[in-house]
């Protein structure tokens, strides 16, 4: 029988990808909170603590591997995408960067999904 740490292992690309999104996305909320047009990002600051929200309900998932781990993912995956959509729109570099990290965290979701 597999212990939970080999279990959890095989998900550590993923983990990690999302822990790297909940910091990129909480780094680039405080920075749009500071941008002078902070009530045209409304959205998107809404999305970025959503995305954050749900990569660090992600991580707790699959560190704990929990039966529902795919389901979440799945739902990170979703919500990634979206945030990195509403980060695109500005372009400034922490939103760019941002959209990458969520882009990358979204394919990351994706493969977890289909192990």
């Amino acid at each position: 029988m597999p212990t939970v740490e080999t279990s959890v292992a095989r998900y550590q690309a993923c983990i990690d990808a999302c822990t790297k999104c909940l910091q990129v996305c909480n780094e680039c909320f405080n920075s749009c909170l500071q941008e002078p047009d902070a009530k045209a990002r409304a959205n998107c600051i809404k999305m970025l603590r959503l995305c954050a929200d749900v990569c660090n309900l992600a991580v707790q998932a699959m560190t704990m591997n929990h039966t529902e781990a795919k389901y979440i993912c799945n739902v990170c995956r979703t919500i990634c995408d979206a945030c990195a959509t509403e980060c695109m729109m500005f372009k400034d570099q922490h939103c760019q960067k941002c959209a990458q990290v969520c882009h990358e965290c979204a394919n990351e979701c994706a493969r977890m999904t289909q192990m």
